[in-house]
């Protein structure tokens, strides 16, 4: 039998969790401030089907109405619980400043995708290598333009991350953390920049826990 680590968090007392993906129930090993929530596990590493995907976030978004969360990655495994409890004290400073930063906000997706009849690239293959990269280019370029269209929403969030086209009919990919009581706020300027913006599509996703922001909770 080994651990199954859903999230790491500040330790402030005990309490039902509820059961995780796997059914089994949900239980909190603590090291000082700060506690990761764990089920037993048994058997391989688990599978990221869409169901088990989809049970997972719904666990780390329970944890994350409890106080401040950084999400593991899906099927984070640890041995036992002595490697759980050396983790938490090899890692207790960064931890605290990460869930410190992450106290009190959620990650908001926003994904801009081009609309119709403006830059999508063609479905034939290009006739050369530079026909290839001379398209490559200027799709990027085009999508840095809509990139600097959206900057002001970085003056309501606490901090953000960005993927200048990651694919061809999204020029770009962004995630906020932003304040909960700023997330109307929020969505209130992406309407905005959408109405506004001719060349690209503006979707909101989330509220989510701050999975882009925890960086890699580590197990």
């Amino acid at each position: 039998m080994s651990l199954l680590v859903y999230a790491i968090v500040e330790a402030t007392g005990s309490g039902a969790i509820g059961v995780g993906p796997d059914g089994q129930p949900l239980r909190v090993i603590a090291e000082g401030p700060l506690a990761a929530v764990v089920s037993d596990h048994f058997g391989g590493p688990p599978k990221p089907t869409a169901a088990a995907l989809s049970a997972y976030e719904q666990t780390v978004r329970r944890l994350m109405q409890r106080g401040a969360v950084l999400p593991t990655q899906f099927g984070s495994v640890v041995e036992d619980e002595a490697g759980v409890l050396e983790l938490l004290r090899r890692r207790r400073k960064d931890l605290l400043a990460r869930l410190q930063r992450v106290r009190g906000a959620v990650e908001i997706g926003l994904r801009a995708s081009w609309r119709d009849g403006f830059r999508m690239p063609s479905d034939a293959r290009p006739q050369s290598g530079t026909a290839y990269l001379r398209d490559r280019l200027e799709l990027r370029q085009s999508a840095r333009r809509v990139a600097t269209e959206l900057d002001s929403l970085g003056a309501l969030a606490r901090s953000s991350r960005r993927a200048i086209a990651p694919r061809p009919d999204l020029p770009v990919l962004d995630a906020y953390l932003v304040d909960s009581g700023r997330v109307s706020e929020f969505v209130a300027l992406v309407e905005q920049l959408d109405d506004r913006l001719d060349e690209v599509e503006l979707v909101c996703t989330g509220p989510w826990p701050p999975y882009s922001f925890a960086e890699g909770a580590p197990v």
